[in-house]
């Protein structure tokens, strides 16, 4: 049996509305996941920001409770400050044991090569380091 002209054009419009459809629907299922993933705080600025109106907001705490948790979020960070800062000369001396390590494995040229690649990704660690602040 012989296609008519009507069939032909309803079977293409299924089709193109079933494309719209997927598309639509997959539009939304990855500006979903995107917006959640991008809603973290990109700085302890931010995080703080967030945090006390949270507090504000969700808890309903005053405004001279702010002030308190504010200390104590200060506190706090200098606490962790200082353990970081105990803790640094182990983290240097594991980092230096890795690179001696590898570079036991190293020819000469490879070590210059090496070092000039550490030296590279200290820079874009530092300069992301400042871009954070």
């Amino acid at each position: 049996m012989p296609r008519t002209r009507i069939s032909i054009a309803l079977y293409l419009f299924l089709v193109f509305a079933s494309g719209i459809l997927v598309g639509i629907v997959s539009f939304r299922l990855y500006s979903t996941n995107t917006a959640s993933a991008n809603n973290s705080p990109q700085s302890m600025r931010e995080f703080r920001k967030r945090y006390l109106d949270g507090m504000r907001t969700k808890v309903g705490v005053s405004e001279a409770q702010i002030v308190a948790i504010t200390k104590t979020l200060d506190e706090t960070k200098q606490k962790y400050d200082e353990l970081a800062a105990q803790e640094q000369p182990l983290h240097d001396k594991i980092q230096q044991d890795h690179i001696d390590q590898i570079k036991a494995l190293l020819n000469d040229q490879q070590r210059i090569a090496y070092d000039n690649w550490r030296a590279e990704r200290e820079r874009a660690k530092q300069q992301a380091k400042q871009n954070k602040k």
